[in-house]
């Protein structure tokens, strides 16, 4: 194995930060394209409707939900991956290589953050049911 001299590896970590940057970017838009358009199919979060609901389907909304949300970080993962970085194999770098592809962590976060219907749903689910029942 040939050993990278320092400019090279420079090389090497430069052409990765940008591309953990273009990647945070991709999960980012996704992030806004998709809670915009959940919030506009799922419409405003009522309260008083979800008031009105038991704990046990509060919680299978919720656990419901969840899992949705998992596929459709899955789904953003893979799509993701099919989007070319432009630096790919400029001095051997492999973009696939990049762990930030393979995960969707940017994208989940940013989309509980960006979507209005989801994050009622668990501020209401937070203070409504784990809180009352302390």
């Amino acid at each position: 194995m040939r050993k990278q001299t320092l400019q090279q590896d420079i090389l090497m970590r430069s052409i990765k930060i940008l591309d953990i940057g273009y990647i945070g970017c991709i999960y980012v838009v996704f992030a806004f394209l998709l809670a915009y358009l959940t919030d506009k199919v799922l419409g405003k979060f009522d309260e008083e409707a979800a008031k009105k609901k038991s704990n046990a389907r509060l919680t299978l909304e919720m656990l419901i939900g969840i899992w949705a949300y998992g596929v459709l970080a899955y789904v953003v993962r893979n799509v993701a991956e099919l989007i070319p970085f432009p630096l790919h194999g400029f001095h051997g770098f492999d973009h696939f290589r990049v762990k930030e592809l393979k995960s969707a962590s940017i994208f989940l976060f940013c989309y509980l953050i960006i979507s209005n219907y989801l994050r009622s749903y668990v501020a209401f689910y937070y203070k409504h049911v784990l809180q009352r029942n302390k």
